[in-house]
């Protein structure tokens, strides 16, 4: 029998906030999920330094002799521009209205031009690249689930996580319920919604209006799914119920991640991950890429300039 060889290998992982040895739950086999893009514009280049750091550490894991099954995901529905239930609108539908075309249009076009940015890039494609609006079966299982076990409740046709109901919140983050009442971080979500037992709890499902052009059937009337639950139920769906290394960016450390811990530990009653990575974010001009910040650029914008994508890959290391 042959005996498959990998090297030592150390990782930060914030959710210790310590550099640890890295072993996986079979080795040599490593699963990965990695917070993909939300397609309703174009993808810039400070989005892309996430995808570029999972691709070095995958490469990185296979170049020490693991074998590496990456997942990354498609936000095609659910991402709102806040988080709060009421005043929230979902990005996508936004821009299809804006733009005059549909919501599942303004998907697949920037769907496709990510592809081909990150093949400019020479970012490797994940071995499953799944959609949110693939998955609807399953956030819609995993909520009925935190319902049942009395983590999360329904009201209006909205379902809430209790977030009381979860001592371990803000392990990964540091915002603990009791930071978050005191007014620490600033939780969007926070703000308003006269249906929630307390400010802090989240939706796992939000009721759809005549407006939207995603909705589905559920068992609280027609909605769509929040978008922290969409990741726990994809990753779960392709890699299991625990897996070795999640990544994402610095931003999505909350609440994004720390709402799919409560989920998906609510839900199976295990730790789901291992190893948190997450990248800081790209600097430019003194700020933070962003839209907000109307200081984004695009591979193409590399391209016009005459600047080779892959050199924007070699600066990142």
């Amino acid at each position: 029998m042959t005996t498959i060889s990998t090297k030592p290998v150390y990782l930060y992982n914030t959710l210790t906030r310590s550099k640890d040895l890295f072993t996986p739950l079979n080795p040599p086999r490593v699963g990965i999920y990695s917070c993909g893009p939300t397609v309703y514009r174009d993808i810039h280049i400070g989005n892309f330094r996430s995808f570029i750091t999972t691709d070095w550490l995958r490469r990185m894991l296979e170049y020490n002799g693991y074998d590496v099954f990456l997942v990354r995901n498609i936000t095609d529905v659910g991402h709102l521009q806040n988080d709060d239930v009421e005043t929230g609108e979902d990005r996508i539908e936004n821009e299809a209205r804006t733009t005059g075309r549909s919501a599942y249009e303004i998907a697949d076009y920037y769907s496709q031009k990510y592809f081909r940015d990150s093949d400019e890039l020479n970012i490797l494609p994940p071995h499953v690249n799944p959609r949110a609006t693939e998955h609807i079966p399953e956030m819609l299982g995993m909520t009925e689930t935190l319902i049942e076990k009395g983590l999360a409740y329904v009201a209006n046709g909205n379902v809430y996580y209790d977030v009381s109901r979860f001592p371990r919140y803000g392990e990964l983050s540091g915002n603990t319920v009791e930071h978050l009442r005191e007014g620490g971080h600033g939780r969007q979500q926070m703000e308003v919604a006269e249906d929630k037992d307390a400010p802090e709890d989240f939706a796992l499902w939000k009721h759809g209006d005549e407006r939207r052009q995603m909705n589905w059937e559920s068992p609280w009337g027609i909605g769509f799914p929040g978008w922290h639950i969409e990741c726990s139920a994809m990753s779960t769906r392709y890699l299991g119920e625990q897996f070795d290394i999640h990544t994402g960016g610095i931003d999505l450390r909350f609440p994004h991640h720390e709402d799919e811990i409560a989920q998906s530990y609510g839900v199976n009653d295990k730790e789901p991950v291992r190893f948190w990575v997450h990248n800081e974010f790209l600097i430019f001009s003194n700020l933070k890429m962003s839209r907000s910040k109307g200081n984004v650029v695009l591979v193409s914008t590399l391209k016009e300039r005459g600047i080779d994508p892959l050199a924007y890959r070699y600066l990142l290391l």
